[in-house]
């Protein structure tokens, strides 16, 4: 409950927390820190497949990229 009422305070004033998706997000540089690579073969590269951190935007801006483990195979 108090994560729920200070994000939602926080999101007034521009700051939102934005989570990856598993799967369905593919590794943007611009928003991802990627902190590490593992080869996953039913899974295609470049997808973020965990979460380590959260990130945050500002504004619309990066505040803090998200921290994720990204799929490469090759």
């Amino acid at each position: 409950m108090t994560d729920k009422i200070l994000m939602a305070t926080l999101k007034k004033h521009g700051l939102e927390r934005f989570d990856p998706s598993p799967e369905l997000e593919r590794f943007d540089p611009n928003v991802h820190e990627a902190v590490f690579q593992t080869p996953m073969p039913d899974k295609e590269d470049g997808v973020c497949f965990f979460t380590q951190q959260k990130g945050f935007l500002l504004n619309g801006r990066v505040l803090r990229a998200a921290k994720v483990g990204v799929v490469k195979n090759s």
